[in-house]
Parts: structure tokens; sequence; C-alpha cells
């Protein structure tokens, strides 16, 4: 008998952290998974193999990023998410780290869940732009358009509207 791998199965091997993280109190705390331990040029070998950002594969979204050439490394990109944790540990914010196999977490803002509202202000880490953040108003239905954010650091500037919202 002859096995031969399914990429899909072999990048959620990947992708999925091992031993699972029970704490899930950071994003650190999700870096398990061979997509965050193993050396980076076999990581991005792998992904290209299989035409990750063509398919978009469950990665993290520094993965895409990477794979691009957006970001000097995998270790500037848990540069920006512990950035962004430090900022938003502060009253209010809590980090969700139950995402799909290889996604990272985001934060909520648990006062803005009030009233109607079914989904809170949330800030997700993105490729879809360098400054690598998105803020998404609290909403009843339809999601609004995410408001990008440049950074940690205009994070931390903005913060008193994105609680607002």
């Amino acid at each position: 008998m002859r096995l031969e791998p399914v990429p899909r199965l072999e990048w959620a091997l990947a992708a999925e952290g091992h031993p699972p993280s029970l704490s899930g109190a950071s994003p650190a705390s999700l870096r398990r998974s061979w997509v965050h331990t193993a050396p980076e040029a076999q990581v991005l070998e792998l992904f290209r193999k299989l035409h990750g950002s063509a398919r978009r594969l469950p990665a993290p979204w520094w993965l895409r990023a990477l794979d691009r050439g957006e970001l000097p490394g995998r270790q500037a990109a848990f540069e920006i998410e512990d950035a962004v944790h430090a900022t938003l540990r502060r009253p209010g914010w809590v980090f969700v780290p139950w995402v799909g196999v290889g996604e990272s977490g985001f934060w909520e803002y648990a006062p803005s869940d009030r009233g109607a509202v079914q989904v809170p202000t949330a800030v997700v880490l993105t490729d879809e732009h360098p400054g690598w953040l998105n803020a998404l108003p609290a909403h009843a239905e339809a999601p609004p358009r995410p408001v990008p954010v440049a950074g940690p650091e205009r994070l931390a500037a903005e913060l008193a509207r994105i609680e607002s919202w």
C-alpha cells in the first residue's frame, strides 16, 4: 500500500497546535503549532507548495504577509501581536483565542456588548494592509466594514474612539 499526503490534511496538521493551548490568554499562548516553531524557510516552502495564498489556506495573518514579502520575518509578526496585546491589556478588553485552526486570535471590547448588539467591538489582526489591524464596530446584524488601523501605536492613539462605538 502506498500513502500520499493530502495537501489540506498536511497543512491542517502543520497549523494545528500540539498540544492544544489550554489557557489562550494571549497570542503567545497560541504559538504552539509547526508553523510557529519550525524553521521559517520550511514553513514558507510548505505554504507555497500548497498554494497558500491562492487557496486561502487557514493560516496566521502574518504567514500570508510573509509570503508576499511584506514582513521581514515571523518574529516581527510576533512582536506586532504582543504589542497589540499589551495595548489592549486594560479594563474591558478580552483576548479571544477560539478561532479556526492555524488562525490568530482577536480581542473583543466587552462593554460594547449591550442592547441589541450581538457582536461586540473587536480588534483583529489582518494581512489586508500594512497596518496589520482592523477594528470592527459592535453590530447586531451584518458586520460593518472593517476600519483599518495603522499598527499598535495608532491603535493606542485611537482606543478612546474605538471604545466609544
